[in-house]
C-alpha cells in the first residue's frame, strides 16, 4: 500500500511515543505553533479559539476537554481546529500540575479542612462520583441521589474552583500573546510577498 510504514509499529512503542515523542517536544512545539499561525480566519478568531482550547484543558472534567473547547468554539463562531490545538495545553505531562494549582487555589475558597493527597485513584473516583451526580440530576431526575454523590466529592469542588482562577490567570494572557503571534506572522509574510514583487 502506497505510503505505508515497512516495520510495524508496537503498541508499547506507540504510547511511548506519545508520552514522549521520537522527534521531541520542541519540533512538536513548532510544527503546533507554525500550524496556528497558517490557519485561515482572522488572528482574533484563531487567538480565541486556540485561547477557548487551552481554557478547557485546564478543568478538572478530564474526558470532556475537546468537547468543552469545540463547543464554546462553535457558539462564539471562531476556529474550531484552533481550540483543538490549544486542548494540547493539556496532556499526559501537564495534568499533575494543572491538578495541583488547581487544588491549591480552590483550598482558598473551597477547604473541607482534611489532608487529601492527590494521586490518579482518587481523581478517577471523583470522576466517577461527579459523572454519577450529573446522570442522576439530569437523565434521572433524581435530586436526592446525585446531592448524595455530589457529597461525597472531595477534591472536585476545591478544583472546580481553583481552575475558574486559573482560568482567568492563564486565558487572557493566552489570548493577547497568541493574537500579536498571529498577527506579526502573517505581516512578516506580507512584508516578505512585497519584497519578492519588487
Amino acid at each position: 500500500m502506497l505510503f505505508k510504514t515497512r516495520k510495524k509499529t508496537k503498541f508499547i512503542s506507540k504510547v511511548f511515543n506519545f508520552l514522549w515523542p521520537r522527534k521531541g517536544w520542541r519540533r512538536i512545539i513548532k510544527y503546533g505553533s507554525l500550524r496556528l499561525k497558517r490557519l485561515p480566519g482572522s488572528p482574533h478568531n484563531i487567538a480565541l479559539g486556540f485561547t477557548f482550547g487551552v481554557v478547557a484543558a485546564l478543568t478538572p472534567l478530564f474526558g470532556l476537554h475537546f468537547f468543552i473547547g469545540i463547543t464554546l468554539a462553535w457558539m462564539f463562531r471562531v476556529s474550531i481546529v484552533a481550540s483543538l490545538l490549544g486542548n494540547f495545553v493539556g496532556n499526559p505531562w501537564t495534568f499533575p500540575f494543572i491538578c495541583i494549582v488547581n487544588y491549591k487555589i480552590g483550598e482558598f475558597f473551597f477547604s473541607t479542612g482534611d489532608k487529601i493527597n492527590i494521586n490518579m485513584s482518587l481523581v478517577s473516583n471523583e470522576l466517577y462520583l461527579l459523572w454519577n451526580s450529573f446522570y442522576k440530576l439530569c437523565i434521572e431526575f433524581n435530586y436526592m441521589e446525585a446531592l448524595n454523590y455530589f457529597n461525597e466529592l472531595k477534591l472536585m469542588p476545591s478544583m472546580m474552583m481553583g481552575s475558574f482562577f486559573s482560568i482567568i490567570l492563564v486565558g487572557f494572557p493566552c489570548y493577547f500573546i497568541s493574537r500579536f503571534l498571529i498577527t506579526n506572522y502573517r505581516n512578516k509574510i506580507k512584508l516578505f510577498k512585497q519584497r519578492q514583487k519588487v
